[in-house]
């Protein structure tokens, strides 16, 4: 019985990181209303690091595992492993410094609604409605 119920959760959570979407999230002053997947892939990589108006990016993860994996696959097309290991060479070489790194959204959201030039990701669901929101959706063309 156990193993049913354990393989039961495990499908659902599968199923749901399956059609969970990943949505970009910035700081209301952030210049941008829209960005390229390339510019996401420039940001979270480091080789962007001024916005239009040219203040800073602040880049930002979450630490799920599961969050992180899909936001990855979906806007950098990474592994978490590729991931890891960019950002050790990056950080040997002295070229760069990884996205700071929260533990849960939450922890995320508040630090880019106080954080001028902030940029991360959350599961589509996290935000309810935009223009209640302390953030801005960024849209992707």
């Amino acid at each position: 019985m156990k193993r049913l119920i354990v393989g039961l959760l495990a499908m659902t959570a599968f199923s749901y990181a399956a059609y969970a979407d990943v949505v970009i999230i910035a700081n209301r002053n952030v210049p941008e209303n829209t960005l390229s997947r390339k510019e996401i892939k420039e940001i979270f990589l480091a080789k962007r690091v001024r916005w239009g108006d040219h203040s800073r990016i602040h880049a930002a993860t979450v630490r799920d595992a599961g969050i992180h994996k899909m936001f990855l696959k979906q806007h950098l097309n990474k592994s978490h492993a590729k991931w890891k290991l960019y950002w050790k060479r990056m950080v040997f070489t002295g070229r760069g410094v990884p996205p700071i790194s929260f533990d849960t959204e939450a922890e995320m959201l508040a630090y880019i609604a106080e954080t001028e030039g902030a940029v991360g990701y959350v599961l589509s669901g996290e935000i309810q409605d935009e223009s209640e929101a302390s953030v801005k959706i960024i849209r992707i063309r």
